[in-house]
């Protein structure tokens, strides 16, 4: 298997390994919080005004998230006899706890505020994560983001079980293919008029860029990965606004803007890139952010449906509830990030410690 080792100008030209790079949880606190602006934002009138019309301040934040998953993912996969199970083990253990507890908001917020039960089997089916496929609805609408996270740890180690996760060219390719399939999706869903999910191959396209942006991020890029982030980025500017346009023009119910969709991406797309290379200072407060950023997600439509329940969020922006909302989105990720996070996280090393070393256990065959 080809791990991503040290970055150099070689056939793999992969990144480096090495440890957590603090400026991109602060990059994460701050998509976060546009995240939970944006939504506050979209049941007041204030969404109406010009900027907010063109700009979405959650898409903005979405595809800061994708990109920073890019960027690390990839470099979590470790050789070893068995990776792919410490990858699956970790993975579960660092999103599904969360997950579950939100889930439980969910419920809970459809029973206080929206005076509606959930049925069971919806419940059941939104566990696995995997509702999306399942034709199921979200119960929180922030989930259909994890989804696509998924698919991408999927295609990760489907590769790197390969031995071509290490190869950046075919980490270029993928991102290549994926943005000419979203282009597919777009044409399909503008001419048959259906709702064909052009998000997925445009974002996991958007992820595998950002696994070999990282090594320019650092500015250890040699010169193949350079030529395939100037070709990478020359298509996606290329084709963007034929995809924003071609799929978004119909309305589905989400308000589709293709003009909202183009400026969001872009903006996304620039703040991202520009931030991770030129921005590397430490800052404690936002480093706190992007680390309960997961919780900040997941746990602050709870609040907003309280907001918009006990409030009429559409007589106007309230400043006073506005804080209400942030503060208590804050205060509970935090709670969510000690008591279901972080002893996950800890959870999940340790069975994988367990678990490499019931390995050096077994003998070598021969």
């Amino acid at each position: 298997m080809n791990s991503l080792k040290a970055p150099s100008c070689t056939s793999h030209c992969a990144g480096s390994p090495q440890s957590r790079l603090t400026h991109l949880d602060a990059l994460r606190g701050i998509a976060a919080m546009l995240v939970v602006i944006a939504h506050f934002i979209e049941r007041t009138p204030i969404k109406d005004t010009f900027f907010f019309t063109y700009v979405n301040l959650g898409q903005v934040g979405v595809v800061i998230f994708f990109l920073l998953s890019g960027m690390v993912i990839p470099y979590s996969l470790k050789e070893g006899r068995r990776a792919l199970a410490a990858f699956a083990v970790s993975r579960f253990f660092r999103l599904y706890p969360a997950y579950w507890f939100s889930l439980l908001l969910a419920v809970t917020s459809a029973h206080w505020f929206l005076s509606t039960e959930v049925p069971l089997t919806t419940l059941l089916i939104n566990m696995t994560m995997f509702q999306a496929i399942l034709k199921t609805p979200d119960l929180f609408g922030v989930y259909w983001t994890l989804i696509i996270e998924i698919f991408f740890y999927i295609a990760c180690a489907a590769l790197f079980g390969a031995g071509w996760l290490g190869r950046v060219g075919v980490r270029f390719a993928a991102s290549v293919g994926l943005l000419v399939l979203a282009l597919l999706f777009a044409i399909a869903r503008f001419y048959l008029a259906k709702k064909i999910p052009v998000a997925l191959p445009l974002c996991l396209s958007i992820m595998f860029f950002g696994s070999f942006w990282r090594d320019a991020s650092l500015g250890q890029a040699c010169r193949q990965v350079r030529r395939f982030i100037w070709l990478w980025v020359a298509l996606f500017l290329g084709v963007l606004p034929f995809i924003c346009v071609l799929a978004y023009s119909a309305d589905y119910g989400h308000n589709e803007n293709p003009y909202a969709y183009l400026l969001s991406y872009l903006a996304g797309m620039a703040f991202a890139m520009t931030t991770s290379r030129y921005l590397r200072q430490k800052i404690k407060s936002l480093t706190w952010l992007g680390t309960v950023s997961y919780s900040v997600y997941l746990v602050h439509p709870f609040f907003l449906e309280w907001a918009d329940h006990a409030t009429d969020m559409q007589a106007g922006f309230s400043v006073w509830v506005f804080l209400i909302y942030v503060l208590a989105t804050l205060t509970l990720a935090g709670v969510s990030y000690s008591l279901l996070e972080k002893p996950g996280v800890t959870l999940g090393r340790s069975i994988n410690s367990r678990l490499q070393g019931s390995m050096k256990n077994i003998p070598s065959a021969g």
